[in-house]
């Protein structure tokens, strides 16, 4: 074989080197970290050494810089070295002397756009669409021999780590570990999963409530104070406690009832119908009575959902800064946040009750939280500690008690209290500016 085709054997083999080392910094990038773990559990060669690759990933891209750059500037000097002896006979055939200016620049620039050409082909674009379909595989297949090359260049690969480090702190970039998968990226990645069909869409939705449920606090989904169904007595000691629970049993057929003072600001305690009915007539129906639990406005569903495993009770009382009674919230309510609803014998929470007002917009309760209506109707309103329904956001707005036909807008919508209820907002007429009505 003459030297012609050794160099440019010689030349293609330094591409598809290169190729190797693009390859494997795209799959060890986008391999996630949960799948090298699952290999390692599996005991799958490489696996171990993936993870460490991955975990030291700066070092890692250091190894791969001296390879591509080591690689990339001996196959141009390799190139332009041979470049007049591989286009000789073409220059003949052309009739243009190799001493010449053209006959000097020529050869140089074919063999550079060549090089070039090939490289990105099969140095770079090709072995890095194949590291984004099969990124575990490659990982798994390259990783032993990048350790070992890893350690042949570890004083190169050591001294650009510190390096870029440094250059790192001067520009005032701390270092820092940066979650594996956030909860934006992981519903990224899942619904590309069910756009593919191998997430059915019913799981998706139960992932991305999930993803968001510590965001969620409990007077977005509590039963507001007005709304509350209890067993109203004179005291902890009525005697005709048992026939006020089974009246309120009657009319609302539920199996959980708070039981309170006529007021409605003192609570006695939880009342299962279940204990009613295993109820022995010489003992008080007083003790059956379960203590109440309570919960504060601002706390999240996930410490509220620990706090219901810890305590076992499913019904929790909400109050305010000043231990008022706000609202109850139940072991149902926090579930439909995972699950979606769920029809139960436990008190529901508020109806959405939205139902369209022609072209002026649909009207909903006064009561509908902000959270609800931001999931149900695409609509976000700012939130405050002071509020937590639609109601409270116009109260915060107008600064006073509206009447019938007053409105807010905000966000290019308009809020327009549709009917009152003595000093509450029974229900709101919403609607876009751009169709609501002119003054």
């Amino acid at each position: 074989m003459g030297p012609l085709p050794v160099l440019m054997a010689i030349i293609f083999f330094l591409i598809l080197l290169n190729g190797l080392f693009a390859c494997m910094e795209i799959a060890l990038v986008s391999v996630p970290r949960a799948r090298l773990k699952r290999f390692q559990k599996e005991d799958l060669p490489g696996a171990a050494t993936a993870m460490a690759l991955q975990k030291d990933i700066d070092r890692f891209f250091a190894t791969v810089q001296v390879g591509v750059t080591f690689i990339g500037t001996l196959t141009s000097a390799i190139g332009g070295a041979s470049a007049h002896e591989l286009l000789y006979p073409f220059l003949q055939k052309m009739g243009i002397s190799p001493h010449s200016a053209v006959g000097q620049i020529l050869p140089i620039l074919i063999v550079t756009v060549t090089i070039s050409y090939v490289s990105l082909v099969l140095g770079e674009l090709v072995p890095k669409s194949l590291a984004r379909k099969y990124p575990g595989r490659i990982s798994l297949k390259f990783a032993g021999p990048f350790k070992v090359f890893a350690s042949w260049m570890l004083p190169a690969v050591s001294l650009l780590t510190v390096s870029t480090r440094g250059v790192l702190r001067l520009m005032g970039i701390k270092e820092r570990q940066a979650p594996a998968l956030t909860p934006e990226e992981l519903r990224l990645m899942a619904s590309e999963l069910v756009e593919s069909r191998q997430m059915p869409t019913r799981i998706y939705d139960m992932l991305v409530r999930v993803t968001r449920f510590s965001q969620i606090r409990v007077e977005d989904v509590m039963i507001p104070r007005t709304k509350i169904v209890a067993v109203l007595v004179d005291s902890s000691q009525d005697p005709k406690m048992k026939e006020k629970i089974l009246s309120t049993y009657r009319k609302h057929p539920y199996t959980y009832f708070p039981v309170m003072d006529k007021r409605g600001e003192n609570i006695f305690g939880l009342v299962n119908v279940k204990d009613l009915l295993l109820h022995k007539e010489p003992a008080p129906v007083s003790a059956m009575l379960r203590p109440a639990f309570f919960a504060v406005r601002g706390q999240t569903l996930d410490q509220i959902l620990a706090a219901m495993q810890k305590n076992d009770e499913q019904m929790w009382v909400v109050v305010d800064e000043h231990g008022t009674i706000d609202g109850i919230i139940t072991l149902e309510d926090v579930l439909e946040e995972l699950t979606g609803e769920i029809e139960s014998g436990i008190p529901a929470r508020l109806e959405l009750g939205a139902y369209p007002a022609g072209p002026r917009g649909f009207v909903v309760d006064g009561l509908i939280t902000l959270h609800e209506l931001k999931e149900h109707h695409s609509i976000s309103l700012p939130q405050s500690l002071y509020y937590s329904t639609l109601a409270g956001f116009i109260l915060d707005k107008l600064g006073k008690i509206p009447s019938a036909g007053e409105h807010v807008d905000f966000d290019n919508w308009r809020f327009e209290v549709a009917e009152m209820e003595r000093n509450r907002i029974k229900e709101v007429r919403v609607a876009p500016l751009r169709t609501a009505p002119k003054e």
